[in-house]
């Protein structure tokens, strides 16, 4: 074999080396959300049930760490994101953050502590997500399978860019729910904003 094929091999060992400790630490992450799940918010079930807003707070010292709202509203507000003013858009990220983790932290109560596996890491496309999942169970036993996308934001920061849920994509669903909702108020988005608002907190 000649030096220089020797060469290149070596640095597509060091690439590909590189590549996968990457995808180690968004993995990392993942896990490091799911045991606080375990300790801050499944162990502590019976207070929290009648304590919601103790609840919201514990998810958000949870997910605000990995997950950047402004760029997550910003996906679902979709192409009506250049049209908004700045105020409309920290209103929809705030409105957005806020009712998610009040309307879906109850969920997080139903979760079997025990019954929850990170998988290892499959095959990946290529791009700069990372797929994370996720096998939960729930109280009733129902599975429930959550693919957890990663985006390295540098530094080794994983952040959360779009979920999957039993194959329902969130973020595409939110994104066009919100396109609805701009046709049906007639383009005005302060108006959107609060029919997502609304819309949201029906899931509770």
């Amino acid at each position: 074999m000649s030096r220089v094929m020797k060469v290149i091999m070596m640095v597509g060992a060091l690439i590909s080396s590189s590549v996968w400790a990457g995808q180690e630490a968004a993995r990392d992450t993942v896990i490091g959300v799911v045991d606080s799940f375990r300790t801050d918010i499944i162990a502590d079930k019976a207070e929290l049930a009648n304590n919601a807003p103790l609840l919201a707070q514990r998810i958000d010292k949870i997910l605000t760490p990995v997950i950047d709202f402004d760029d997550f509203s910003k996906k679902v507000m979709g192409k009506y994101y250049r049209r908004a003013t700045p105020d409309q858009r920290v209103r929809f990220a705030t409105v957005t953050k806020d009712t998610l983790l009040k309307t879906y932290g109850g969920s997080l109560l139903e979760l079997e502590p025990d019954k929850i596996k990170v998988l290892p890491l499959g095959p990946q496309r290529e791009g700069r997500e990372v797929k994370v999942d996720v096998d939960f169970q729930m109280g009733d036993g129902s599975p429930l399978n959550l693919s957890f996308f990663m985006e390295d934001y540098g530094n080794d920061s994983w952040k959360l860019s779009n979920v999957v849920i039993n194959n329902i994509n969130f973020g595409l669903t939110f994104r066009k729910q919100f396109s609805v909702m701009m046709q049906q108020n007639h383009n005005k988005i302060d108006a959107a904003i609060d029919a997502w608002k609304q819309s949201l907190e029906k899931k509770s």
